[in-house]
């Protein structure tokens, strides 16, 4: 993960650079006709500082500012452009005009699709053949080639493929639908005995996982924003647990808009993001005890239980740039998260006295 933003931001830089002092900056001091990447235009402005020269003009000032400023504003512009997701930007870019073109041309190739395409010849029966009607396809049986309607001889046994069944297959109320006992023929296995592969839950105690890392846990602390489920505090750092439930898959984001702030988005709903309310209540609370526990630092604790974040292999950086945990539990996800124990740091037991100022501070008490 690290190896892989290391080489993004290698070539983010790259691309700035070129632009910032290949295109910008060397069309800029050309002003003065002064190649940036001539070793001649170095040593004339080295030679003239050595005989003296004082800068007496705006012009002059102009030019050495830039010449000083250069690589500051460079390196400032490469930190900026590393914190854009510059994928997911060029998508929504690019998304309107691959959609407009498909609608261009999808209807006229379709057209000439239905034009082109004969339909598949007959097959061949006797007199005496009864054509038996195709069973219905579940919708997840899309692949394949299309069969073809299957007729069945009166006297005669069928020749055709063995796994290719002219009636249904007779069931009684009381059967249990095995998929083996369709073999290759999955047509015939029924709708609603198909089922989706399920995420296997991760099975932790999170309460004990935090005592047995050495904190002590303080439950029902409240913010005027949410309700944490419970406050663990040890002597080297406290975190404020959050245990997200909301079912769904949700897309990230932690950037505020106009001010506002950012938003989780499903396919059918969005909410305020839990890590920005976590990041506030963080911030409430530290307000409470810094006067009496200045060097003992607060940190949100996200633990995602329900819910399943699709984007989380790209947010994790910037969490951890945030100063945020986010981990995994029961069916939550994505696997790019951490599982709880795995993201637990030690501590050191914090004192009986500690813990007791902690607490009355965090309920609010004097």
């Amino acid at each position: 993960m690290q190896e892989k933003e290391w080489h993004r931001d290698a070539v983010i830089g790259i691309v700035v650079a070129s632009i910032f002092f290949g295109w910008w900056l060397r069309g800029f001091l050309y002003n003065w006709r002064f190649s940036l990447f001539s070793l001649k235009s170095w040593q004339y402005v080295a030679n003239e500082f050595e005989a003296g020269w004082q800068p007496s003009s705006t012009s002059d000032w102009v030019f050495l500012a830039t010449l000083f400023l250069a690589m500051p504003v460079f390196l400032y512009l490469w930190y900026l452009c590393t914190k854009v997701r510059w994928r997911r930007l060029i998508k929504k870019i690019l998304k309107p005009i691959v959609n407009f073109f498909k609608n261009l041309f999808g209807r006229n190739g379709k057209k000439s699709r239905d034009v082109v395409l004969a339909p598949p010849p007959p097959l061949l029966a006797s007199k005496n053949a009864v054509l038996s009607p195709e069973r219905p396809r579940p919708i997840g049986y899309t692949m394949g080639p299309t069969v073809a309607p299957v007729f069945k001889e009166e006297e005669e046994k069928p020749i055709f493929d063995k796994h290719v069944s002219s009636q249904p297959m007779p069931v009684s109320a009381d059967q249990t639908w095995n998929p083996e006992d369709f073999g290759d023929d999955l047509k015939n296995m029924p709708l609603e005995n198909i089922e989706l592969p399920q995420r296997e839950a991760v099975v932790e105690d999170i309460p004990a996982l935090f005592s047995l890392a050495g904190y002590q846990l303080v439950s029902d602390v409240q913010t005027s924003l949410q309700n944490l489920d419970f406050v663990a505090i040890g002597a080297e750092r406290i975190y404020a647990i959050l245990i997200d439930r909301e079912p769904g898959d949700w897309l990230a984001e932690e950037e505020p808009f106009n001010g506002e702030a950012p938003l989780w988005f499903s396919e059918v709903d969005h909410r305020v993001s839990p890590i920005y309310e976590l990041r506030q209540s963080v911030a409430e609370l530290r307000s409470k005890i810094e006067s009496q526990f200045p060097s003992l630092p607060i940190y949100p604790f996200m633990i995602e239980e329900k819910g399943n974040i699709i984007n989380a292999e790209e947010m994790i950086k910037i969490w951890q740039e945030m100063d945020v945990t986010v981990s995994r539990t029961d069916v939550g996800g994505t696997e790019d998260l951490m599982c709880t124990s795995e993201a637990i740091k030690s501590t050191t037991p914090a004192s009986v006295a500690e813990i007791e100022g902690i607490t009355k501070l965090l309920k609010g008490g004097a």
